[in-house]
């Protein structure tokens, strides 16, 4: 056989199996993409319903008096504070107290920890940059806590202020996995590291589409519900029990939570989302190129055994 055509065989049989490679895990990120939806869908039940009630008493101006009541506190105590567990009436007032003055601005940026995702990373990274400029021309500092490797490579490559980076989050993360980021975030919050947090991330639309996210989350200032929802309950009375401090101090870390776990979620089902996508394109692709592959083979065939037929027919005229 000629070089040739031994040479087609042995691509054809490469990309063969590159297929079944892009195929498998095209598979494996469907089949994360089916677990990481079921829980986002489930968990945005939870997610808006805390929204709903902060959002309301927001509205009913409940929580100016924690604003009222705000304590101050000892930085020395702040270490030995638990945040998964233990949030204290100070601490809560601090994250309902905007402050004067924005001189530095976090950014908790949830990006992937591996490539072969389309352009997921890509797309939040540039994103990111551009929200970046904007807070130098604001003359404000940036602190970023990135979540994924890929992000936070990228953000130290380029000289930025990564004050938190965290690479441990499964593809299909849990509530409790999530809890070191959020105390992480408050913590630095609270001792000034940064005035203000933003979370930014891509937001799952369906298998073929997605949006790049950026939600305030400290200080807890503003929640938009909409303005006739505000309306309606601005006038309204509330009856808490036990009492406003213990119904406050349980709902507002529960929505700096939910906000963070949710967005993490949300990122993972858009990351595999992109995954699996950029796997059946690439399988589609292999699917092509095998074709053209395989006509170039035949073609080849065809002019090597045409040229055999004319070299049989040239010898036998010669003997007549």
């Amino acid at each position: 056989m000629p070089a040739s055509l031994l040479a087609l065989k042995k691509k054809i049989a490469s990309v063969k199996q590159t297929g079944k490679i892009t195929e498998a895990m095209r598979m494996v990120s469907a089949s994360k993409l089916n677990q990481t939806e079921k829980r986002d869908k489930g968990y945005t039940i939870y997610n808006d319903h805390v929204r709903q009630t902060l959002s309301r008493l927001m509205s009913a101006e409940v929580v100016n008096h924690l604003r009222k009541e705000h304590v101050a506190i000892d930085e020395d105590s702040i270490g030995k504070i638990d945040y998964e567990n233990v949030f204290g009436l100070g601490i809560v007032s601090d994250m309902v107290q905007a402050r004067k003055k924005i001189n530095s601005t976090g950014y908790l940026v949830i990006t992937g920890d591996r490539g072969l995702v389309g352009s997921y990373n890509s797309a939040v990274i540039k994103n990111m940059m551009g929200l970046f400029e904007d807070s130098k021309v604001e003359h404000k500092d940036v602190k970023v806590l990135a979540v994924g490797s890929v992000g936070a490579d990228f953000f130290k490559k380029n000289n930025l202020n990564v004050v938190y980076e965290n690479d441990s989050i499964s593809d299909v993360p849990t509530f409790d996995e999530v809890l070191p980021i959020v105390s992480t975030a408050i913590k630095m919050y609270l001792n000034g590291v940064y005035d203000e947090l933003y979370v930014c991330y891509t937001h799952h639309i369906n298998s073929l589409s997605s949006a790049f996210r950026v939600e305030k989350m400290l200080p807890i200032v503003d929640i938009d519900i909409g303005v006739k929802e505000a309306e309606a309950h601005k006038d309204l009375e509330y009856d808490i029990e036990p009492d406003v401090n213990a119904v406050l101090t349980t709902l507002i870390p529960q929505y700096a939570r939910s906000t963070i776990y949710g967005a993490i979620l949300d990122a993972k089902t858009a990351e595999h989302a992109s995954s699996m996508t950029a796997m059946q394109s690439a399988t589609d692709n292999v699917d092509d190129l095998v074709s053209s592959l395989t006509t170039k083979l035949n073609r080849a065939r065809q002019a090597e055994i045409t040229t055999e037929i004319t070299e049989i027919v040239s010898g036998a005229n010669a003997l007549k």
